[in-house]
């Protein structure tokens, strides 16, 4: 059996977080990391039954989940899971992603059911995915979501340097620079959560290009692979 550890970023999510540790610690071990959160979130966190690191001072969500990363890494996890603690996911699709890397695939990726979303987080998420796609090589439906997987060889090849939301971007820039082999899985989201605003889309969009380190001809190249995929 493989050893799978769920990495859980959280900050003041004190309402939600027993509910998500208890249901994820079925399928593997619970990372939570509390990033110094001004409520209970570390104490009940801990009481759900989770591995807590807490951070001192708030660092942001790229820096709870590579601290997450480096904790998983160290426990030798074959299958590294994220979700959110904030009651968005639904852990009961964690052996979904399980599923999709035992047959092959090097990182999975939750694409939401947006409908319930408002009209701009919408088209907001629309032109960030395009475009990170476009940048990245890949073909992810919804690079903003936060419900991913990873086979531990896969993560390790991953230079993330991301210290917020623009994590969500640079692991999809990673997956496409390292060509990972890449799935989509349909995810229902139980409720709408409101999180990346429209400032932190403009800032995943121009960390994104800052680290592009492509040519034209790369561009070329990456939106012939991307019409390909769509057509």
């Amino acid at each position: 059996m493989p050893m799978i550890a769920i990495v859980i970023p959280a900050f003041n999510e004190e309402k939600t977080v027993s509910w998500v540790v208890e249901r994820a610690k079925r399928y593997g071990r619970v990372v939570v990391v509390d990033d110094c959160s001004r409520d209970d979130t570390a104490m009940l966190a801990k009481k759900a039954g989770a591995l807590v690191i807490k951070h001192a001072h708030n660092q942001g969500l790229g820096s709870s989940l590579r601290s997450g990363f480096k904790k998983a890494l160290e426990m030798k996890a074959d299958i590294i899971i994220t979700l959110d603690g904030d009651g968005q996911h639904n852990p009961g699709d964690i052996p979904r992603f399980i599923s999709a890397l035992s047959n092959g695939y090097d990182f999975v990726l939750g694409n939401r059911d947006l409908r319930k979303y408002p009209l701009r987080k919408k088209f907001g998420n629309f032109f960030l995915n395009l475009v990170t796609n476009f940048v990245s090589g890949t073909n992810l439906k919804d690079t903003e979501s936060g419900f991913r997987a990873f086979k531990r060889n896969a993560l390790k090849r991953l230079c993330l340097k991301a210290r917020r939301y623009e994590i969500a971007v640079e692991i999809a820039f990673e997956a496409g620079r390292n060509n990972l082999k890449t799935k989509n899985i349909p995810i229902k989201v139980p409720m709408y959560i409101k999180g990346v605003g429209v400032i932190d889309g403009f800032r995943n969009f121009f960390f994104l290009f800052r680290r592009r380190e492509r040519t034209w001809e790369s561009y070329k190249e990456d939106f012939r692979y991307v019409l390909k995929k769509r057509l």
